[in-house]
């Protein structure tokens, strides 16, 4: 019933007043035929917000878009550097590379965050949370492969489902736009880190594909902090008719990484081996200028493997461990309609089916969920957008959720102003090791799920060189899911608050040169305890310029990030704080090829991303770029 009390009053005002109403968005997406064969300009554009492409001066949420040109700009190599110096974002990794890496948004558990890449999720059926720590930016998707990635703040559970409390990031991957091209990379750097990456795309009348492969071996720091990653994957589009067409991808990712037995417990040979395979297919056709739907199959499957011998000299003391194997596949089929009504309204309605299992001997269980979803965007006189959604999640565990969500954003054309604001619920369904895991699994737990809004303010100067935004945000979360009693099992006993502020600004003074800056505070807080929640930093911010003359490029970002709590050795002890400059410098020594420097940490501060996993000192590369 609460359903219909939100999105009545659109409908109404649409029938009543269609004359005071103007176009908000295009219908569905047409082919420009001055385009063909050429490349596109770059779109500061999202699908994540509303399942559709919008700018995002458009949106109603709250949105970073790293676009190809940031990527290769910040000569980053994995997501979780990007992802670092954003606002709202905090990054924790386990130690070197390859090691668990936990991204928290707005002071929200990792497990709240969802994970896509080209839509697929990525977050394992088993733990809820999607593992980065082998997903680099050419490892998962080569840089000259990625389209863009989408981080939107907020719950949004509406459209999204499960897992998307805090937020979801979204790596989009490209089909090929020009004819045919071909690129290389190659890098060596401390710690005897070789990289390599490849990558072929081209476009053919109405057949666009790319494919990419990537290698990384690294000894690390210490003695058992290896870490080896192959990656492969490949994206195809094809127009089918001249209404609809075919869009498919797939990555598979295949690592082995050295682990230690916890914070300050070392070990010299405990390993892990994981694999993940990523299919995507969506078929999109429309069958009028007013109506667009789309039919998605997707898979994921994530395997893990962790050995563990008994150290050397450690006879009776240290016995080796038993192997532990994690397998799991999820399958999901979705039906998505976008109906444009009279110009001035668009409504997406659709159906998801989800069939996720463990493949484990002692542990071979199924979960499966359907999700219905309606959302209805109205754009009133061109510059006031209204959003209202709610999606029902019927899951055979834990039953029935209804997750609502209402936005919306003024745009002051004199000013160049936005006023954006939003509010809706959100949940994460207990995971399989939850449920079901033999020993401990709990299968009467119920979803964990928020109440969460925020508020804020987009301004723009100069003719858009200078953008700044700011932010405040608060959500309340229940029936948080942790490990209790004698022997331990997970129970809905804990509830939790995050509030802050995030503030954001870039300036392009003149052609070539960015500054931007950010900084976000936040308040997260165990409303039973009254305790801070752990490795939640009250203060995290960014610095970075990039500026280009002729052939020379140079990028710098400083982050800094402040002091936090953890529990690692049994009681409460603060983390300190930590700053950390990352610098790119390029130079194009023809149309062809290109040398650069990259450095990590150059600062040489001394810090732990997690308490207890000592995060490598500056860490210096030298590599080169070909493109054909």
């Amino acid at each position: 019933m609460k359903t219909y009390k939100i999105c009545f009053p659109f409908f109404l005002f649409v029938l009543l007043f269609p004359q005071t109403v103007f176009p908000a968005e295009d219908g569905p997406p047409q082919k420009n035929p001055e385009l063909k064969g050429k490349e596109e300009p770059p779109v500061r554009a999202t699908v994540t917000t509303t399942r559709r492409e919008i700018s995002v001066e458009k949106s109603t949420r709250f949105v970073t878009i790293l676009t190809r040109e940031d990527i290769e700009k910040s000569g980053a190599v994995f997501v979780a550097d990007l992802l670092r110096a954003l606002p709202g974002v905090t990054v924790v990794q386990s130690g070197p590379l390859g090691r668990t890496t936990s991204v928290f948004i707005r002071g929200m558990n990792s497990t709240h965050t969802l994970i896509m890449i080209d839509g697929v999720e990525i977050n394992t059926p088993n733990q809820s949370f999607a593992e980065l720590s082998s997903l680099a930016t050419e490892n998962v998707v080569s840089v000259e492969n990625i389209e863009r990635i989408e981080v939107l703040r907020g719950p949004q559970s509406t459209l999204y489902g499960s897992n998307a409390m805090s937020g979801v990031i979204n790596i989009v991957t490209k089909a090929g736009k020009r004819p045919f091209g071909a690129e290389g990379r190659f890098e060596y750097g401390t710690h005897e880190t070789f990289y390599e990456a490849g990558i072929m795309e081209g476009q053919w009348k109405d057949f666009s594909y790319s494919g990419s492969v990537s290698r990384i071996d690294t000894e690390g720091p210490g003695d058992n902090d290896g870490f080896q990653n192959t990656r492969a994957g490949g994206h195809t589009k094809i127009d089918v008719t001249d209404n609809s067409n075919l869009d498919m991808a797939f990555h598979y990712f295949n690592s082995l990484v050295g682990l230690d037995d916890g914070s300050f417990r070392l070990d010299p040979n405990r390993s892990q081996k994981s694999r993940e395979q990523i299919l995507n297919s969506v078929y999109t056709v429309a069958l009028a200028d007013w109506w667009e739907q789309s039919f998605k199959y997707s898979f994921f499957h994530d395997m893990l493997f962790s050995i563990d011998p008994q150290n050397p000299g450690t006879t009776g003391r240290d016995p080796e461990a038993t192997p532990f194997k994690l397998d799991t596949d999820r399958h999901t089929f979705e039906y998505q309609s976008h109906f444009f009504i009279r110009d001035f309204d668009v409504i997406t309605a659709g159906y998801e089916f989800e069939h996720a299992r463990t493949n484990n001997k002692s542990f071979d269980r199924i979960i499966r969920n359907h999700g219905y979803f309606l959302q209805n965007e109205l754009t009133l006189w061109e510059d006031w957008t209204l959003i209202a959604g709610v999606r029902i999640d019927d899951n055979q565990s834990f039953g029935t959720e209804a997750n609502p969500l209402v936005s919306t954003g003024y745009w002051f054309d004199k000013t160049q102003t936005k006023i954006k604001g939003s509010f809706g619920r959100a949940f994460r369904g207990p995971s399989l090791n939850e449920l079901f895991f033999p020993g401990f699994g709990n299968p009467d737990l119920l979803p964990e799920d928020s109440w969460g809004g925020d508020v804020g303010i987009e301004q723009y100067f100069w003719e858009k060189r200078i953008t700044t935004s700011a932010a405040y945000f608060h959500n309340a979360v229940e029936n948080l899911i942790i490990f209790t009693g004698s022997p331990l099992r997970p129970e809905n006993v804990a509830r939790a608050r995050t509030q802050g502020v995030e503030l954001e600004a870039k300036v392009s003074p003149i052609p070539n040169l960015e500054l931007r800056t950010n900084y976000t505070y936040v308040n997260a807080i165990d409303e039973d305890t009254q305790k801070r929640l752990v490795r939640r930093p009250w203060h995290s911010g960014r610095a970075g310029l990039s500026y280009r003359y002729k052939r020379l490029q140079a990028n710098f970002d400083w982050v800094f990030v402040g002091d936090r709590e953890e529990t690692s050795r049994g009681f409460r002890e603060k983390n300190p704080g930590y700053t950390r400059l990352d610098a790119m410098i390029s130079f194009d020594l023809n149309k062809y090829f290109q040398v650069y420097f990259r450095g990590e940490n150059l600062t040489n501060d001394h810090y732990d991303e997690a308490l207890g996993f000592d995060n490598p000192s500056t860490r210096l590369f030298v590599g080169t770029k070909a493109r054909f």
